[in-house]
């Protein structure tokens, strides 16, 4: 099955590079953020790339994806809605 996989169109070829490409640069990013910027740019940059994230999931998976616990991103969230009033 494998062998015939591989040997499909080059379309396929193409659409497989580029997909893989997406993926890598999709993991890059990812680790860039989690190494180089604070939990608060993780955070504005999670809502950025997803506006309505924040209504559909768990406050402990927010904070899990963002590598903080659930208590640090209550904090983020308290600094960013008080900021947002002034």
């Amino acid at each position: 099955m494998e062998q015939k996989f591989s040997n499909n169109s080059i379309d396929l070829q193409m659409l497989r590079a580029i997909i893989a490409e997406h993926i890598l640069f999709q993991f890059r990013s990812r680790y860039l953020d989690i190494h180089c910027a604070t939990a608060r740019e993780r955070y504005e940059l999670l809502l950025r790339r997803c506006p309505g994230i924040v209504h559909h999931l768990a406050l402990q998976d927010l904070a899990s994806f963002l590598c903080v616990t659930p208590n640090y991103l209550s904090t983020i969230r308290k600094d960013i809605t008080f900021e947002t009033k002034k």
